[in-house]
């Protein structure tokens, strides 16, 4: 597993370890206020989550964007990690496949302050790009594992991911405040679609009924009206 890099401070250095402590504790405070109450939130607010003064947010990020960045940056790194986790156990390649896609679908699904990010951030971002490319290479690694073994369509490529990921995150994003979980069935569809040779095995999360159907329609009317008038 590669080691993750130490953050820097502005002069270069790496942060001491109170430091790195602190900031660590910010964008976990960060990443849940965004979840909880979209990315409209003061760095004060972020400050009082996490426990610190509102110099020692500054210090850090010299702005919400920057904290936007930061936030998002380490959901990337763990992602990788946790790829970088799953070629080392050396498992089943399709397991692996199956891990790596359930993993980032359940984040992007059920933590809709990262989705926002996601719909939101620049990903040009030179930090953003650096970890996304380590991200990347790694999943790529899954996919080339299991194209070996003959268990992944041959006509799947790696870029496949950001449009697997979207579609249960789109999903997700119209279902989960009404019927929580329904992506799940759509997301082993996906994985059923991609297999080499799909299995017969029964879906596992049930279909939408007619009156969910109607609740969700309803709920994104409403939301919509609402962003219309604000």
């Amino acid at each position: 597993m590669t080691t993750q890099q130490s953050p820097v401070a502005p002069t270069g250095r790496p942060l001491r370890a109170d430091a790195e402590r602190n900031r660590r504790r910010i964008i976990a405070a960060a990443h849940k206020l965004f979840a909880e109450r979209g990315l409209d939130v003061s760095l004060d607010d972020v400050a009082a989550a996490a426990g610190v003064g509102v110099g020692t947010v500054y210090r850090r990020f010299a702005n919400r964007d920057e904290l936007i960045v930061g936030v998002f940056a380490a959901h990337l790194e763990e992602v990788a990690e946790q790829t970088e986790g799953v070629l080392a156990a050396d498992s089943d390649p399709w397991a692996s496949v199956v891990t790596m896609v359930s993993t980032v679908c359940t984040a992007m699904a059920e933590d809709r302050g990262l989705a926002a990010i996601i719909m939101q951030i620049d990903h040009t971002d030179p930090t953003i790009a650096t970890v996304k490319a380590r991200m990347t290479k790694r999943m790529g690694e899954v996919f080339d594992r299991a194209h070996a073994a003959g268990v992944l369509r041959e006509d799947i490529v790696e870029t496949d991911i950001f449009s697997i990921f979207s579609m249960v995150s789109s999903y997700a994003d119209i279902t989960e405040a009404t019927v929580p979980g329904a992506w799940k069935r759509y997301l082993q569809l996906l994985l059923d679609a991609i297999h080499a040779a799909p299995p017969s095995e029964p879906l596992r999360t049930p279909a939408l009924t007619e009156e969910q159907i109607h609740e969700v329609q309803a709920c994104r009317i409403a939301f919509r009206r609402g962003g219309a008038s604000s």
